[in-house]
């Protein structure tokens, strides 16, 4: 494909927690232009503004109807202004953004096929249909893990696998670290989870980790819970959404990396981007039995089924081992973003 330029939409916010549409994106901008549209939210007025984060440009559609799940007429307009007479790739990381690919129609679609969304609480509806009209749609679909390429690999050559990667410098440098300043008053050994905290998240597991004579340190938004479900213990910590350039002054203070996931229709096809951060930082990582973990960690990443289990296993990960921690740290090694983005584009342009 010949491309001038490289239009995004996504249902992540660009200023929200950074993950895999900001690491490819990001990359992807020092080729090409790359105009990241964000999904309609709500606000006092009508507008499309179109701001610069970094080497990124941003359109954030505000709408006063905050029931807008998709594009309208003014986005979309908004959106070729942008493009003019460029080339442009229409690069979509859910299906309710197909609306893009309607108003540039000329454009070849890469549908970045991260999550299966469908599974998620509150997903929108008709968005199963809208899946299956962009898998016969784009010229070429990125499967974000194994589990994901199982479920679409039938439409042929045109799917291609690439689980996430990870700045590996970024995340090697933790091991160097001074560790946050949230660290100075806990006297225990921390076991810490970091990514957004939702409907994903198997509570009983971290409750009886809570039971233990340690500290549970959850970093990240929590997104779409009742505060009730949370567990309010003295020992168990939420620092909210921080800024990603902190996260690894928050990594340092781990004696555990968690994946503390339940098993349920929005875990079944995950393939966590966390996995090689925690490895490349040289954290010991307990997993509950996610797929994906499973069939690509096994071995590095000690493997837990059931919240008693899990509970012991990050006990004995407190031990250091020093021959798992280098094969994890050699596993992230070989899962560098700026690899993984090339090929990508390598295989774009081969189109």
């Amino acid at each position: 494909m010949n491309v001038d330029c490289v239009v995004a939409g996504s249902q992540l916010r660009f200023d929200g927690v950074r993950q895999r549409p900001h690491h490819i994106l990001t990359r992807i901008a020092r080729s090409v232009p790359v105009l990241y549209v964000e999904e309609p939210f709500l606000a006092r007025e009508d507008s499309d503004r179109i701001v610069v984060e970094g080497s990124v440009s941003v359109l954030r559609p505000l709408r006063v109807d905050g029931s807008a799940m998709t594009l309208d007429a003014n986005a979309t307009r908004a959106v070729r202004e942008w493009v003019g007479a460029r080339r442009p790739l229409v690069w979509l990381t859910t299906p309710m953004m197909a609306e893009l690919a309607d108003a540039l129609p000329n454009a070849g679609v890469v549908f970045d096929y991260m999550d299966d969304l469908a599974s998620f609480a509150q997903a929108p509806a008709g968005l199963r249909e809208r899946e299956v009209a962009l898998f016969e749609r784009a010229r070429l679909i990125f499967a974000g893990g194994r589990s994901l390429f199982e479920r679409c690999r039938s439409y042929g050559a045109k799917v291609r696998l690439f689980p996430s990667g990870v700045e590996f410098a970024r995340f090697a440098a933790v091991a160097d670290a001074r560790p946050h300043p949230l660290y100075e008053h806990l006297d225990r050994a921390v076991c810490g989870y970091a990514g957004a905290i939702d409907e994903r998240i198997d509570w009983d597991v971290l409750r009886a980790l809570a039971e233990r004579e340690v500290e549970v340190v959850l970093v990240g938004p929590v997104l779409k819970l009742e505060r009730v479900v949370l567990p309010r213990r003295t020992n168990v910590h939420f620092t909210g959404q921080i800024p990603y350039g902190d996260l690894p002054a928050l990594l340092a203070g781990f004696d555990v990396a968690l994946m503390p996931f339940a098993r349920n229709a929005a875990t079944a096809s995950i393939s966590p981007t966390k996995t090689p951060e925690y490895l490349a930082a040289g954290k010991p990582v307990v997993s509950t039995p996610i797929a994906d973990v499973v069939a690509d960690y096994t071995g590095i990443v000690t493997i837990a089924r059931e919240p008693e289990e899990f509970a012991r296993a990050c006990l004995a990960a407190l031990a250091p081992d020093p021959d798992r921690r280098q094969r994890g740290v050699e596993r992230a090694r070989a899962v560098d973003w700026d690899a993984i983005v090339a090929r990508m584009w390598n295989d774009v342009e081969g189109e």
